[in-house]
């Protein structure tokens, strides 16, 4: 049988898989459509707004957006925000958005003017954060844990901030939004990195995904908490990437609150694990440091031992900005605790993501189909190489033997559970 999956946001791939072998096929599962997603926002940010009594001696206010690697539809929310807040008179002029790139690369002109749209650059200023300019940073102490804060100044200095993200499974915090916009989004390299490895460290790493109660998260809310975050704003997305719901309030609970509407759609229940896993990697696929993400959630659905099919176009390769990745990316996860301890891995989040790599090593074998990776980076990764989609699953039932269990995961934002 024939099923199509994505292949980046625009290109479909039809993958033809033996129908006896066929066990289970799961995506995002279904949400309504808001029939006036602007009206809901524009109500959802106007209660949390009225709600929130220090507005009057606003001066500075910052607001964090997450970047082109995250699906937000931020050219809805962004301009009901900045108008909603015109309202209650904050002048245009005091408003900075801030692109909360954790250690992503920066965005461009361009990007930046189609993912927020030109009438937002226009109204107000819109700049990356610069997490590897330590004079755009400010130092904080450290978290309860022993972590160094170091956050973009802007933030500290703002007398309101707010948070605007979406709400979806993530393989160290748990879920993405919330004060994640914060803790990695506009935070030093060093306080990434260490939160990271604190997340690579808990075995198996599956453990995270889908989980609100994790050792990351806590680090996020309580760095979230020390900057400032006075608000978020968070969507929900559907199966078609449509605004199914908006959250609007304090930070915590309200981050909570979007993870109990989204978590039936977004872990959706299989009978068993699979001996070979089949998916898409879409939306986390413009490089392998998002699409990672996406291998971590579809370990939760192999039996250990088994085989993943990863179809990703990655673009970008494995990763703009953090290029020592792929000089280790094959060692053993115990090489990467003592490099760590050691100081061999100068780049803190690459050794964060290292610890997870491994760990999708040790779970299964991966057969990798990817225009964007080179044949290079995939040996680097440790994946075999195919040349076609149907060629990857040819090679995991020769992998698993003909009559192997194959579960199929329709994009790489679900984190199924048995």
């Amino acid at each position: 049988m024939r099923i199509v999956l994505p292949y980046g946001q625009d290109e479909q791939i039809p993958v033809d898989i033996p129908r006896e072998n066929l066990f289970f096929t799961v995506g995002r599962q279904k949400m309504t459509t808001l029939r006036d997603p602007k009206d809901v926002v524009r109500r959802s940010v106007g209660e949390a707004l009225t709600r929130f009594k220090a507005m009057a001696r606003t001066e500075k206010t910052v607001i964090l957006v997450d970047d082109l690697t995250r699906p937000t539809p931020q050219r809805v929310v962004l301009p009901i925000l900045v108008d909603e807040l015109s309202k209650r008179n904050i002048q245009e002029r005091s408003i900075t958005v801030i692109i909360a790139l954790g250690t992503h690369r920066e965005m461009t002109e361009k990007e930046i003017k189609e993912r927020y749209g030109d009438a937002i650059t226009e109204q107000v200023a819109v700049v990356n954060h610069e997490w590897r300019d330590e004079s755009s940073l400010i130092h904080m102490g450290k978290t309860e844990s022993g972590i160094p804060i170091s956050v973009n100044k802007m933030v500290y200095d703002a007398d309101f901030v707010v948070g605007v993200g979406n709400i979806a499974p993530h393989n160290f915090a748990g879920w993405g939004g919330g004060g994640k916009i914060v803790l990695p989004g506009v935070c030093g390299e060093q306080t990434t990195g260490m939160t990271h490895v604190t997340g690579g460290k808990v075995r198996p790493i599956m453990k995270l995904a889908g989980n609100v109660e994790n050792v990351v998260r806590r680090e996020i809310d309580e760095v979230a908490e020390r900057v400032g975050l006075n608000l978020i704003v968070n969507t929900i997305l559907n199966e078609e990437d449509k605004i199914a719901d908006v959250v609007a309030g304090e930070p915590v609970q309200t981050f909570r609150t979007g993870v109990k509407i989204a978590s039936d759609a977004y872990r959706p229940r299989i009978p068993g694990l699979a001996d070979v896993i089949i998916f898409s990697t879409y939306p986390a696929d413009i490089d392998y440091w998002q699409a990672m993400k996406a291998l971590d959630f579809a370990c939760t659905a192999v039996r250990p031992g088994g085989a993943i099919v990863l179809i990703t176009p990655c673009p970008e390769g494995i990763s703009p900005t953090h290029a020592t990745f792929k000089d280790r990316a094959r060692q053993h996860f115990d090489d990467h605790i003592r490099a760590i301890k050691n100081g061999e891995i100068e780049d803190l989040p690459v050794g964060g993501a290292l610890l997870q790599h491994s760990q999708i090593l040790e779970r299964a074998k991966i057969i990798c189909y990817s225009e964007g990776l080179t044949n290079s980076d995939k040996e680097a990764l440790g994946f075999i190489e195919a040349s076609t989609p149907e060629e990857a699953v040819d090679m995991a039932l020769r992998e698993q033997g003909r009559k192997a269990k194959i579960g199929v995961l329709k994009c790489g934002e679900i984190v199924p559970r048995v």
